[in-house]
Protein backbone atom coordinates (compact mmCIF):
# COMPACT_ATOMS: atom_id res chain seq x y z
CA UNK A 1 0.00 0.00 0.00
CA UNK A 2 0.92 3.57 -0.55
CA UNK A 3 -0.40 6.69 0.80
CA UNK A 4 -0.43 10.11 -1.49
CA UNK A 5 -0.67 13.13 -0.58
CA UNK A 6 -1.78 16.26 -2.99
CA UNK A 7 -1.38 19.90 -2.05
CA UNK A 8 -4.04 22.10 -2.51
CA UNK A 9 -1.83 24.37 -4.28
CA UNK A 10 -1.67 21.70 -7.04
CA UNK A 11 -5.35 21.76 -7.62
CA UNK A 12 -6.24 24.79 -7.15
CA UNK A 13 -5.53 28.83 -7.69
CA UNK A 14 -4.68 29.63 -4.02
CA UNK A 15 -5.47 33.18 -4.89
CA UNK A 16 -8.64 32.61 -6.13
CA UNK A 17 -11.27 31.58 -3.93
CA UNK A 18 -12.79 27.99 -5.40
CA UNK A 19 -10.69 27.87 -8.26
CA UNK A 20 -10.17 24.77 -9.35
CA UNK A 21 -7.40 23.65 -11.74
CA UNK A 22 -8.70 20.36 -13.42
CA UNK A 23 -5.85 19.90 -15.88
CA UNK A 24 -3.12 19.26 -13.26
CA UNK A 25 -5.80 17.72 -11.18
CA UNK A 26 -6.24 15.09 -13.91
CA UNK A 27 -2.40 14.53 -14.65
CA UNK A 28 -1.93 14.14 -11.33
CA UNK A 29 -4.91 11.06 -11.55
CA UNK A 30 -3.64 9.76 -14.40
CA UNK A 31 0.27 9.13 -13.10
CA UNK A 32 -1.22 7.74 -9.82
CA UNK A 33 -4.23 5.69 -11.24
CA UNK A 34 -3.21 2.07 -11.01
CA UNK A 35 -2.11 0.01 -7.89
CA UNK A 36 -4.65 0.65 -5.12
CA UNK A 37 -3.82 3.51 -2.91
CA UNK A 38 -5.48 5.72 -0.24
CA UNK A 39 -5.29 9.24 -1.37
CA UNK A 40 -5.48 12.71 0.68
CA UNK A 41 -6.17 16.08 -0.61
CA UNK A 42 -5.51 19.97 0.99
CA UNK A 43 -8.06 22.11 0.17
CA UNK A 44 -5.91 25.48 -1.32
CA UNK A 45 -8.62 28.11 -2.14
CA UNK A 46 -11.45 25.58 -1.19
CA UNK A 47 -10.96 25.73 2.39
CA UNK A 48 -7.97 28.27 3.68
CA UNK A 49 -9.56 31.41 2.19
CA UNK A 50 -12.73 31.01 3.95
CA UNK A 51 -11.03 29.72 7.00
CA UNK A 52 -9.39 32.86 7.54
CA UNK A 53 -11.89 34.62 7.00
CA UNK A 54 -14.78 33.31 9.56
CA UNK A 55 -11.95 32.86 12.18
CA UNK A 56 -11.19 29.09 12.05
CA UNK A 57 -9.74 27.40 14.02
CA UNK A 58 -11.69 28.92 17.14
CA UNK A 59 -13.66 29.03 20.13
CA UNK A 60 -17.34 28.08 19.23
CA UNK A 61 -19.47 31.31 17.82
CA UNK A 62 -21.98 32.19 15.34
CA UNK A 63 -19.42 33.54 13.27
CA UNK A 64 -17.06 29.77 13.62
CA UNK A 65 -20.11 27.81 12.77
CA UNK A 66 -21.50 29.41 9.83
CA UNK A 67 -17.68 29.35 9.32
CA UNK A 68 -17.14 25.77 9.41
CA UNK A 69 -20.92 25.21 7.17
CA UNK A 70 -19.03 26.99 4.31
CA UNK A 71 -16.06 25.33 4.52
CA UNK A 72 -17.47 22.10 5.02
CA UNK A 73 -19.36 22.50 1.76
CA UNK A 74 -16.51 24.12 0.01
CA UNK A 75 -14.35 21.10 0.33
CA UNK A 76 -16.93 18.56 -0.10
CA UNK A 77 -16.98 20.68 -3.62
CA UNK A 78 -13.29 20.32 -4.41
CA UNK A 79 -13.57 16.39 -3.30
CA UNK A 80 -16.56 15.85 -5.48
CA UNK A 81 -14.52 17.34 -8.08
CA UNK A 82 -11.63 15.06 -7.75
CA UNK A 83 -13.33 11.86 -7.62
CA UNK A 84 -15.58 13.05 -10.62
CA UNK A 85 -12.14 12.63 -12.27
CA UNK A 86 -11.38 9.21 -10.74
CA UNK A 87 -14.11 7.92 -11.65
CA UNK A 88 -13.49 9.08 -14.96
CA UNK A 89 -10.77 7.15 -14.92
CA UNK A 90 -12.05 3.79 -13.88
CA UNK A 91 -10.81 4.43 -10.44
CA UNK A 92 -13.66 3.79 -7.89
CA UNK A 93 -13.11 6.70 -5.15
CA UNK A 94 -14.86 7.17 -1.83
CA UNK A 95 -14.61 10.82 -0.06
CA UNK A 96 -13.88 11.26 3.64
CA UNK A 97 -14.35 14.06 5.81
CA UNK A 98 -12.77 14.59 9.18
CA UNK A 99 -16.04 15.62 10.63
CA UNK A 100 -17.92 12.07 9.99
CA UNK A 101 -14.82 10.71 11.34
CA UNK A 102 -14.71 12.03 14.69
CA UNK A 103 -15.61 10.32 16.93
CA UNK A 104 -15.47 12.91 20.19
CA UNK A 105 -12.15 11.66 21.30
CA UNK A 106 -10.14 10.64 18.10
CA UNK A 107 -10.52 10.02 14.23
CA UNK A 108 -11.99 6.70 13.57
CA UNK A 109 -10.33 5.45 10.55
CA UNK A 110 -12.20 2.34 10.35
CA UNK A 111 -14.42 3.22 7.52
CA UNK A 112 -11.94 3.88 5.78
CA UNK A 113 -10.35 0.60 6.18
CA UNK A 114 -13.22 -1.24 5.38
CA UNK A 115 -13.81 0.71 1.84
CA UNK A 116 -9.59 -0.11 1.12
CA UNK A 117 -10.29 -3.46 1.87
CA UNK A 118 -13.63 -4.02 -0.37
CA UNK A 119 -10.92 -2.56 -2.95
CA UNK A 120 -12.03 1.30 -2.99
CA UNK A 121 -9.45 3.84 -3.41
CA UNK A 122 -10.36 6.31 -0.16
CA UNK A 123 -10.29 9.59 -0.79
CA UNK A 124 -9.74 11.88 2.36
CA UNK A 125 -9.44 15.43 2.72
CA UNK A 126 -8.68 18.54 5.05
CA UNK A 127 -11.43 20.01 7.09
CA UNK A 128 -13.26 21.54 10.14
CA UNK A 129 -15.03 19.65 12.67
CA UNK A 130 -16.45 20.34 16.15
CA UNK A 131 -14.57 19.33 18.99
CA UNK A 132 -16.47 20.05 22.04
CA UNK A 133 -17.08 24.04 22.36
CA UNK A 134 -13.91 24.61 19.33
CA UNK A 135 -14.23 24.46 15.72
CA UNK A 136 -10.61 22.89 14.65
CA UNK A 137 -9.30 21.98 11.21
CA UNK A 138 -7.46 18.95 10.67
CA UNK A 139 -4.87 19.12 8.18
CA UNK A 140 -4.07 16.99 4.81
CA UNK A 141 -0.66 16.68 6.61
CA UNK A 142 -2.42 15.63 9.99
CA UNK A 143 -4.39 12.93 8.36
CA UNK A 144 -1.11 11.69 6.52
CA UNK A 145 0.63 10.85 9.74
CA UNK A 146 -2.73 9.35 11.09
CA UNK A 147 -3.06 6.70 8.26
CA UNK A 148 0.67 6.36 8.31
CA UNK A 149 0.53 5.22 11.82
CA UNK A 150 -2.31 3.27 11.33
CA UNK A 151 -1.87 1.69 7.87
CA UNK A 152 1.80 1.35 8.20
CA UNK A 153 2.00 1.69 4.26
CA UNK A 154 5.36 0.87 2.37
CA UNK A 155 5.43 4.38 0.80
CA UNK A 156 4.03 7.77 1.82
CA UNK A 157 4.48 10.37 -1.06
CA UNK A 158 3.48 14.27 -0.90
CA UNK A 159 3.04 16.01 -3.72
CA UNK A 160 3.72 19.94 -3.51
CA UNK A 161 4.67 22.63 -5.81
CA UNK A 162 8.56 22.81 -4.79
CA UNK A 163 10.76 20.24 -6.30
CA UNK A 164 11.73 19.19 -2.82
CA UNK A 165 13.23 20.20 0.44
CA UNK A 166 15.42 23.31 0.21
CA UNK A 167 17.79 24.61 2.37
CA UNK A 168 15.88 28.30 2.02
CA UNK A 169 12.73 29.18 -0.11
CA UNK A 170 13.84 28.07 -3.22
CA UNK A 171 11.05 30.98 -4.53
CA UNK A 172 12.70 33.89 -3.06
CA UNK A 173 16.34 32.80 -3.13
CA UNK A 174 17.51 31.49 -6.70
CA UNK A 175 20.87 29.96 -5.16
CA UNK A 176 18.52 27.54 -2.32
CA UNK A 177 19.72 23.93 -2.43
CA UNK A 178 17.66 21.20 -2.44
CA UNK A 179 18.74 18.53 -0.71
CA UNK A 180 17.60 15.00 -2.08
CA UNK A 181 18.17 12.80 0.90
CA UNK A 182 16.89 14.58 3.89
CA UNK A 183 18.82 13.63 7.26
CA UNK A 184 18.14 16.23 10.03
CA UNK A 185 19.45 19.21 8.18
CA UNK A 186 18.37 22.75 9.79
CA UNK A 187 15.92 24.27 7.19
CA UNK A 188 14.51 27.93 7.09
CA UNK A 189 10.72 28.30 6.18
CA UNK A 190 8.74 31.47 5.90
CA UNK A 191 5.17 31.80 6.31
CA UNK A 192 2.48 31.28 3.63
CA UNK A 193 -0.20 33.76 3.03
CA UNK A 194 -4.04 32.42 3.87
CA UNK A 195 -2.19 29.09 5.40
CA UNK A 196 -4.63 28.48 8.42
CA UNK A 197 -2.91 24.60 9.24
CA UNK A 198 0.52 25.89 9.42
CA UNK A 199 2.34 26.55 6.51
CA UNK A 200 5.53 24.64 5.04
CA UNK A 201 6.73 23.91 8.73
CA UNK A 202 3.69 22.19 9.57
CA UNK A 203 4.03 20.30 6.30
CA UNK A 204 7.39 19.26 6.80
CA UNK A 205 6.95 17.69 10.19
CA UNK A 206 4.06 15.80 9.09
CA UNK A 207 6.51 14.19 6.31
CA UNK A 208 9.38 13.46 9.28
CA UNK A 209 6.85 11.81 11.36
CA UNK A 210 5.66 9.69 8.92
CA UNK A 211 9.62 8.84 7.89
CA UNK A 212 9.79 8.00 12.01
CA UNK A 213 6.56 5.83 11.84
CA UNK A 214 9.05 3.35 9.80
CA UNK A 215 7.32 4.51 6.28
CA UNK A 216 9.31 5.74 3.18
CA UNK A 217 8.44 9.22 2.64
CA UNK A 218 8.66 11.28 -0.27
CA UNK A 219 8.18 15.27 -1.18
CA UNK A 220 8.13 15.44 -5.25
CA UNK A 221 6.64 18.16 -7.35
CA UNK A 222 3.07 17.54 -8.35
CA UNK A 223 3.39 19.73 -11.28
CA UNK A 224 5.73 16.24 -12.75
CA UNK A 225 3.61 13.98 -11.33
CA UNK A 226 5.93 11.42 -13.64
CA UNK A 227 8.65 12.01 -11.39
CA UNK A 228 6.99 9.71 -8.73
CA UNK A 229 7.93 6.59 -11.37
CA UNK A 230 11.85 7.21 -10.15
CA UNK A 231 10.95 7.05 -6.42
CA UNK A 232 14.01 4.09 -5.53
CA UNK A 233 15.90 5.18 -9.04
CA UNK A 234 19.08 7.13 -9.52
CA UNK A 235 17.09 9.56 -11.40
CA UNK A 236 15.07 10.51 -8.67
CA UNK A 237 14.46 14.18 -8.71
CA UNK A 238 12.65 15.34 -5.44
CA UNK A 239 13.91 14.37 -1.73
CA UNK A 240 13.58 11.17 0.13
CA UNK A 241 13.27 11.35 4.07
CA UNK A 242 16.28 8.83 5.38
Amino acid sequence: MKIIKIGGSLITDKSQYRKFDEENARAIIREISGDQFILVHGGGSFGHIASKKYGLPGKMSKETVFGSSVVKNDMALLNNYLISIMEEEGIPAIGFSPFNLWNGEHFDYAPVARMYELGAVPVIYGDAFVDRDYVRIESGDDIMVDIARIFKPQSAIFLSDVDGVFDDDPKKNPGARMIGKFNGEEIMFQGVDNDVTGGMMKKFNSMIECRQIGVKTYLINGKYPQRMRDIGKGEFLGTEFV
